[in-house]
């Protein structure tokens, strides 16, 4: 039996019977569909997370001290002895209440300089950022997240550019001059900003950073140069006779870090919803045993007609699993086609429940292969042993059959 024949021979018998077909393979349709629904929700958040919170920024190393602040002679120590960054910036903090005519709001405005938004991937909805000469004059000027504006203004899209905020009990007059991009799962949604030098001078009076920003270039190896930060900064804070395991004057870590523990912990999820929604592809198995066993009691006669003039069982193994395997790849298909529609739709309820979660479900195309794989696999693990005992039916014996 050729392969022309054994397909039309498989499309007749699936064909002859089309309700109990797809009753059969509606187990298959139902676990494929949970499978690709699940990764691709998943893929999707994973995508969005790491859009919102800048992850891609794969080549960003931060430096937090651990018990001074770093100083402008240290960003400047850094400079010199590691040119391997192709950026870096500082940021320092201080808590004030930021108030307009009618609204205030309790916010920690953090201090920036005009590299920050390029190494953080911040970008703005409206206005203007910062630039050097905001850091050399101190200028009063703020950038806020969309939240921020709503407290004081009442809504997102309210048009702030160029309004006054008061900040700190002494009431001192701020002009904005931006707002950021950013929905209300992004780190930038409640964000005030303002110049460092600002924040140092006018509202905590501190010298020095809480935390320094690089950006290494493409050819760095980027575990290796945070691990010559930390060294050099250690040694240059006097820290350098502390053990292995010990914190040090400074923590230095990649964002390469955080997206590699960000993918595992998708993909441990990812893998835990799959073996959940796997349980209906066994159910949906056995499904396909069962009636691929009563097809063969079923056409007892026709077997031993075939086997009487002159097929081998080899050829009946083919039938009888060609027709598993079609039934378990065609509702591979379909569980993939539903499975789609079904992430988008529970996208769009998840998008109208909670607006800021809006996100498209990402599917690949290995789920899509592993997906028919699967189905085939299963077709033939479950459509073997109703073929094998097939084709071991006595010809004579079958013949006789009613």
């Amino acid at each position: 039996m050729d392969l022309r024949d054994l397909l039309r021979e498989t499309w007749f018998s699936l064909a002859a019977n089309k309700a109990r077909s797809f009753l059969t393979i509606l187990g298959i349709v139902i676990g494929i569909a949970s499978v690709i629904a699940m990764t691709s929700l998943v893929g999707g958040m994973q995508n969005m997370l790491l859009g919102e919170f800048g992850l891609y920024q794969a080549r960003m190393i931060m430096i937090q001290p651990m018990m001074e602040p770093l100083s402008e002679d240290d960003l400047e120590a850094l400079r010199q002895q590691f040119p391997e960054y192709d950026l870096l910036t500082v940021s320092n903090s201080a808590s004030a209440r930021l108030s307009v005519t009618d609204k205030s709001t309790d916010q920690r405005i953090m201090g920036i300089d005009e590299n920050y938004p390029a190494i953080l991937n911040i970008k703005l909805e409206q206005g203007r950022l910062f630039t050097a000469d905001d850091m050399k004059r101190s200028t009063r000027v703020l950038i806020l997240g969309r939240g921020v504006v709503k407290e004081l203004f009442g809504s997102e899209d309210a048009d702030c550019l160029g309004k006054t905020v008061y900040v700190g009990p002494n009431r001192e007059s701020y002009t904005i001059v931006g707002v950021v991009e950013g929905s209300g799962m992004s780190e930038t949604y409640n964000v005030v900003v303002a110049p460092y030098t600002t924040v140092q001078a006018r509202i905590s009076g501190v010298s020095g950073f809480d935390s320094i920003y690089g950006l290494a270039n493409d050819s760095v190896d980027v575990p290796d140069l945070v691990v010559r930060t930390t060294d050099f900064l250690n040694r240059r804070m006097g820290y350098d006779d502390l053990e292995a395991d010990e914190i040090g004057g400074v923590y230095v870590y990649s964002m390469q870090e955080l997206l590699e523990q960000l993918n595992m912990l998708m993909a441990g999820f990812s893998l835990m919803l799959t073996a959940i929604a796997s349980i209906s592809l066994f159910v949906g198995g056995i499904g396909i045993m069962n009636m691929m066993l009563t097809t063969v009691t079923e056409r007892t006669r026709e077997i031993g007609l075939r086997k009487s003039l002159g097929a081998h069982t080899s050829d009946i193994v083919k039938q009888f699993l060609a027709e598993s395997i079609a039934l378990c790849v065609l509702g591979g298909v379909l569980g993939i086609v539903f499975g789609y529609l079904g992430a988008l739709s529970l996208a769009g309820i998840i998008s109208l429940v909670q607006p800021d979660m809006d996100f498209a479900p990402a599917i690949g195309v290995t789920s899509v292969s592993v997906a028919v794989g699967v189905s085939a696999l299963i077709g033939i693990i479950f459509g073997f042993y109703p073929a094998r005992r097939a084709a071991r039916l006595d010809p004579v014996e079958s013949l006789r059959y009613q």
